[in-house]
């Protein structure tokens, strides 16, 4: 099997591209240490979705940028954007998953982008010696799907943080069901590095303006993100079978 063939690199250019001027102005996202250290970015596009396009990048050292066009600020042109640090854990787990991989310079079984309605994926890797990328929509192959995993989860919950930090400011009616929905995932282990949102859970548990019963939940989100990354987990609710 060869890697993303030209139809599927021919869809995925043609689905960025009708990201406009976001993925214009950043073709490919950067952590704010730049190009110093390796670094794994992952893309997703899908117009049904919510958020329709994201990225991720993570380097060497555990610094991440994470840029998304979600609905509610999509419509003004400015893309909802977060620098962060991963785990040690995720850290780790995403470069020995692509080392395994030889950096995405092998074959690898995909499944190519065959229409707008699939899911348009991208895993990059650049380093000082070379740079590499696949396209794909899905793969059997278990290194692929366990890389897309990870960087699905940390979307989920970067995505709670945006949300929640939107409600609180525009919305507080909603803010108790989607706290819920948030301890709902984290139960079902399909969040990935929920410390990163604490500081919107810490404002939340401290906003005198919410029932005690959202107050409460925010907290306990909060306080358990945190001893999970301080038991070494560097997440709550981690899933995806993560290697060690």
């Amino acid at each position: 099997m060869r890697i993303a063939g030209y139809s599927s690199r021919f869809s995925v250019i043609v689905l960025l591209a009708l990201c406009g001027e976001l993925f214009a102005r950043n073709p490919q996202l950067k952590t704010k240490t730049g190009l110093r250290f390796p670094t794994v970015v992952f893309t997703s596009v899908l117009w049904s979705a919510e958020p329709a396009y994201y990225s991720i990048a993570v380097d060497a050292t555990g610094t991440a940028t994470y840029q998304s066009a979600p609905e509610s600020v999509g419509r003004t042109g400015v893309p909802y954007s977060i620098n962060f640090y991963v785990s040690d854990r995720t850290r780790r787990t995403i470069f020995n998953v692509a080392r395994e991989l030889d950096f995405f310079r092998g074959e690898i079984e995909v499944q190519p982008v065959s229409a707008a309605t699939d899911k348009a994926l991208t895993l990059m890797y650049h380093d000082l010696g070379f740079n590499t990328q696949i396209a794909y929509s899905s793969s059997p192959n278990s290194d692929i799907e366990e890389l897309t995993s990870i960087f699905e989860e940390v979307s989920e919950t970067l995505e709670y943080g945006r949300r929640l930090a939107y409600l609180q400011q525009h919305d507080r009616k909603k803010i108790a069901a989607e706290l819920k929905a948030l301890q709902a995932d984290a139960d079902r282990h399909v969040l990935r590095e929920l410390q990163t949102i604490t500081p919107v859970l810490r404002g939340l548990s401290a906003d005198s303006g919410l029932d005690a019963d959202s107050r409460r939940m925010a907290q306990s989100l909060a306080d358990g993100a945190m001893r999970h990354v301080q038991g070494g987990l560097g997440a709550a609710g981690a899933g995806g079978g993560s290697k060690p």
